[in-house]
């Protein structure tokens, strides 16, 4: 009788398991809003210029967070269920002036993420980052921040100090050992008498010796250059609350005391964008007054996005600086005008 070539079924009650997720290495991962924040997954090859890696979370940061779930929310209009609210956990990307300041130190770790990315993973016609880098950016730091809380609590408590039962006196010493013990003592004395009385004849004859020649000069020992992790950290350091090289204008904004600390978060990589009007999306603008060309509008999008425009809402304004003496020749180069359509 010939074999049967139909492979056996199953056994009944034990379904096979679901493949195991395999992140891609050539496009963002596709996260549903059911999984955001539930497991990590790997940006694709090429994303970053260099390595990046969110750092240690404040424990102040933590409680804000453990308080304040970081959610957004939404309500559908129709549909069978029209009017129920979905909360779907997130990181935010931008703030107001008045949010409180854990959510500033989130927002600038996103602005740290986005000076460390390639071109593969901005807008190259508006440098955004692409919605699917964000999206997997923003289920990572969720990773992140719950595992930094999950630390903080199983760190084991420390254990409470009980005091010791009071130690009885020791027995006293026979009289001979004390005596030998007084003897020992002075003779130590002794010999210590004595080298400071060689010392101090040294110090006389050292002192008493004819200065050095001024021709011989002193053996001057190289100091050690510094490491490529120090001269990276500090190069880091010094490059924020720094305007681009080639918009040197902005310094002395950054550096005015006026200046909201909403606009510290500028650093050497970012590249404003000048444009007639501000977009709908931002939320705060500063205002900055310039002899030579008229006042200049200063504001973020919700992408971290920095936008030099020459007209602005008043109500967006939040403060109004005047530009230093010392900008000199190097002003804001103009904004474009608003091209008139005909009738």
């Amino acid at each position: 009788m010939p074999l049967d070539s139909t492979p056996p079924l199953p056994p009944v009650g034990k379904p096979s398991p679901p493949p195991k997720h395999q992140c891609s290495s050539t496009s963002p991962c596709a996260i549903l809003l059911s999984e955001v924040g539930k497991r990590f997954h790997a940006f694709p090859k090429g994303t970053f210029r260099a390595r990046f890696a969110p750092p240690a979370v404040p424990n102040a940061v933590l409680k804000y967070v453990d308080t304040h779930p970081l959610t957004w929310s939404w309500t559908t209009k129709a549909g069978p269920r029209a009017g129920k609210t979905f909360t779907v956990p997130t990181v935010p990307t931008a703030c107001s002036k008045g949010s409180p300041k854990a959510v500033h130190w989130i927002v600038s770790i996103f602005h740290a993420f986005k000076t460390q990315l390639a071109p593969a993973a901005l807008n190259p016609e508006t440098g955004r980052v692409l919605p699917d880098y964000v999206k997997l950016y923003q289920n990572n730091m969720l990773v992140h921040l719950r595992s930094q809380q999950a630390r903080i609590r199983a760190r084991p408590h420390p254990p409470t100090k009980s005091k010791a039962p009071a130690s009885t006196p020791p027995p006293s010493a026979p009289s001979a050992e004390l005596v030998s013990l007084k003897a020992e003592i002075a003779a130590l004395r002794a010999e210590f008498e004595e080298f400071k009385q060689s010392y101090e004849n040294s110090s006389l004859e050292a002192s008493s010796s004819p200065p050095r020649s001024p021709r011989t000069a002193p053996t001057v020992v190289p100091p050690q250059p510094p490491s490529p992790s120090t001269t990276a950290s500090s190069l880091s350091m010094t490059q924020e609350c720094t305007s681009h090289p080639q918009h040197r204008w902005l310094q002395p904004v950054l550096d005015h005391p006026s200046c909201p600390a909403l606009f510290h978060h500028i650093d050497s990589s970012m590249v404003p964008i000048y444009v007639f009007a501000m977009p709908d999306d931002v939320q705060r603008v500063l205002m900055v007054y310039t002899n030579a060309r008229g006042p200049r509008y200063l504001g973020f999008d919700s992408n971290g996005d920095l936008y030099v425009s020459g007209h602005a809402p008043a109500d967006l304004v939040i403060t109004s600086i005047n530009a230093p003496d010392d900008i000199g020749t190097t002003y804001p180069p103009p904004v474009p005008c608003e091209l008139y359509a005909g009738p």
